[in-house]
């Protein structure tokens, strides 16, 4: 039999100490005694003149002599030979993408890849080296091309799922450029195979597909989409969730929203198999208790009866968060000669400031003195020489002008068919304005109408013009009888919360992994970032005087938090007024606010400069949470491997080198450990014999009574 450490062999040397043991005569303690009648056999052992005594028979002696082989046996570490199913140098890849924590395998599948994983190493050929690479969003290596089988273990066992995405194709290239370096190189990649794409990398190397997961795995429920949307008014929030149902069965789920860390409403929702469900939540918070943090939660719609029992099979995407932007004050400019019914419209406009400037004063009365910029700037009458890099709002324009060609007048103009689904037109209805005289639009290429005029010639129209939003109404209000119906303060807060982003598509969620640029406040030296599990990351601009700092550990889903980090004694309010120049037509006019829609991936810096800013990471990924294991994804991923000699030798170099591949061992430890187990006891029940039979005397004597009874 080969053993690993042939040396260990010498501590055959105890046997022949542990037979001395037996062959010592004992030294007895001399001790004064009236007679020595009861000691006769005592008396004669110590006649003897001999230090060693005959060697008598003993089971104890043979088993403390077996003990000791077998116990060299186990430090020589015998083992046994068999053909090795493994090259010599392995590239193990393992998938730790977010379907990898699914529990259609107990306890969930990264836990089941990282048994197979070291399964499969058990065939790998003596003095094989293993390198780790773990596959999330980006490849990572965790070992390199190590012997120690034990630190190899260690490093798989660290492995934990995350929230990202996974990217094999990374990879895969990676592990190709790692087993390319080795003469007989072979690629392992242990992975559910839930895979939305297949990857396209060629692999230098065999490449093989240990796959986890029960192909009946495919209960799951997903938020795919969550958005907190403004009104154009900007006075009310909704909610909208979508939910996508990933089985081949209808599942029955229940939404609950949750604001600041309480329950604020609940709705139950059926989806079909393999469809979504799309609910819109409205009013979401008020202006007395408003909202921060929203966080939605997919959860059974009956309590399950055992609680350790989840609703699906996957619970990292049965959370979604988003953050609502806090309420700021904006500044509206009117240029213009004035009009009493657009001036009142815009100073019933939620937390805006409205101020106003004569044609002839503009630009140079318009300067704010805190450096910012106007939300919004609306020239009524007036055509400006030079846009400003603002929203902008021209009002029956006089003449030609970057944001539209005038071609004459309009007198009486109709107004054309609406399109029911314009959302600045929401509760705004026109069929009884009459428009006295308006002016003749042609319509840009980037707008589109919104209230269309005779022979496509447009009264109102909007859009993005060179990434700034834009709009001209063809009409001054006072030359129509719009200003003395309901809808037209409707119609001006539509378009101004349409022009400064009260309507505007909310930005996406923040993907797991993906860095985010998060501006540093004034007199801030960094940010102080907190994340969901509540670890800090305190961050610093690369530049003396950077703007913004870029973090990028956004791999857990949550909420993060960030707080500016300042010297201390230095003051965090702002230096400058935010008023604007002052002119004597300049009047400010108190109103509320517009505001824009936000979501999760939001990272606008807040009113307050000792505001956190805070912003979401959502998964929002249907293909990682379509998790049943596909066996032709696995077959497709070992079509990208084959078998590649070493640079510089042939293919049949390659061959011998796989022939003359070392032997796979298997040690009996387990066997050896087992046996040193039985000896331990057999000994301890030896040496207590008596203390054992009296035990089982007193045992059989209580039992002897109650068997009379029963007889």
């Amino acid at each position: 039999m080969p053993l690993t450490t042939p040396l260990a062999l010498l501590g055959l040397l105890f046997v022949p100490a542990v037979v001395a043991m037996y062959l010592l005569k004992l030294r007895r303690e001399e001790t004064v005694v009236p007679s020595t009648l009861l000691w006769q056999r005592l008396v004669a052992d110590l006649e003897a003149n001999a230090p060693w005594q005959r060697l008598r028979r003993s089971l104890l002696l043979l088993l403390q002599l077996l003990l000791v082989i077998i116990l060299v046996l186990l430090a020589a570490r015998p083992f046994v030979e068999r053909p090795a199913g493994l090259a010599r140098d392995i590239v193990l890849v393992m998938d730790t993408s977010a379907s990898m924590a699914a529990t259609d395998v107990s306890p969930n599948r990264q836990v089941a890849a990282r048994d197979a994983a070291l399964a499969a190493l058990r065939d790998l050929p003596t003095g094989g080296k293993v390198s780790v690479i773990e596959a999330g969003r980006t490849a990572r290596i965790i070992t390199s091309g190590t012997a120690d089988l034990g630190r190899v273990r260690q490093a798989i066992d660290g492995i934990r799922p995350t929230s990202e995405p996974g990217d094999l194709a990374d990879a895969l290239e990676l592990a190709s450029q790692l087993a390319a370096q080795a003469g007989d190189g072979e690629v392992l990649v242990v992975t559910d195979a839930a895979l939305a794409s297949i990857p396209t990398t060629a692999v230098d190397a065999r490449l093989r597909v240990i796959r986890v997961g029960n192909e009946a795995g495919r209960k799951n429920q997903a938020i795919v989409a969550l958005a907190v949307r403004t009104s154009p008014s900007s006075l009310a929030k909704s909610l909208f969730v979508s939910v996508a149902n990933l089985d081949v069965e209808p599942a029955q789920r229940r939404i609950e929203l949750w604001g600041d860390g309480n329950l604020l409403e609940a709705r139950d929702v059926t989806i079909d198999a393999q469809q979504r469900a799309d609910v819109i939540i409205d009013n979401v918070g008020d202006p007395a208790h408003p909202v921060n943090v929203v966080e939605v939660r997919l959860v059974a719609r009956q309590a399950p009866t055992d609680p350790a029992t989840p609703p699906d099979q996957l619970a990292t995407d049965d959370r979604a968060w988003a953050i609502i932007p806090p309420d700021r004050r904006r500044a509206v400019l009117l240029v213009g000669a004035g009009d009493p019914y657009l001036e009142t419209a815009l100073s019933y406009l939620p937390n805006s400031d409205l101020w106003g400037v004569t044609a002839d004063r503009y630009p140079q009365d318009a300067v704010r003195t805190d450096g910012t910029d106007w939300d919004l700037i609306i020239f009524e009458g007036v055509s400006p020489a030079n846009l400003p890099d603002v929203p902008v709002l021209l009002i029956a324009p006089p003449s030609t002008g970057p944001l539209g060609t005038v071609g004459g007048k309009l007198t009486n103009p109709g107004i054309g068919t609406i399109s029911p689904d314009e959302p600045i037109l929401r509760y705004v209805d026109l069929s009884t304005t009459h428009i006295a005289e308006a002016v003749k639009l042609e319509l840009p290429a980037w707008a589109r109408t919104v209230i269309p005029g005779p022979k496509g010639a447009p009264l109102l129209y909007t859009g993005v013009r060179a990434g700034i939003p834009s709009a001209v109404l063809a009409f001054e209000p006072r030359r129509s009888d719009l200003p003395l119906q309901v809808a037209f303060p409707i119609l001006v807060a539509n378009l101004a919360g349409e022009l400064m982003g009260g309507s505007a598509a909310p930005a996406e969620a923040v993907k797991p992994g993906d860095p985010v640029s998060l501006p540093l406040p004034a007199g801030a030296t960094g940010l102080r970032v907190e994340r969901p599990d509540g670890s800090v990351v305190e961050l610093a601009p690369g530049t003396s005087g950077g703007a913004s700092v870029t973090f990028t550990q956004t791999d857990l889903l949550g909420v993060y938090s960030a707080t500016a980090i300042r010297p201390a004694g230095s003051d965090a309010s702002p230096g400058a007024s935010a008023g604007a120049t002052p002119s004597p037509s300049a009047t400010p006019r108190p109103s509320g606010s517009n505001r824009p829609s936000g979501s999760g991936g939001a990272v606008a810096p807040p009113v307050d400069p000792n505001a956190p800013i805070r912003f979401a990471v959502d998964l929002f990924d249907i293909g990682e949470s379509t998790i049943a294991p596909k066996a032709e994804s696995a077959a497709a991923l070992e079509k990208l491997g084959h078998a590649a000699p070493a640079p510089g030798s042939s293919a049949a170099a390659a061959a011998a080198s796989a022939e003359a591949r070392p032997a796979a061992r298997d040690e009996l430890w387990v066997p050896i450990v087992l046996l040193v187990l039985l000896g331990l006891c057999l000994e301890w029940a030896l040496y207590h014999r008596d203390v054992i039979g009296r035990g089982r005397r007193s045992i059989a004597a209580r039992l002897r009574p109650v068997r009379k009874g029963h007889a």
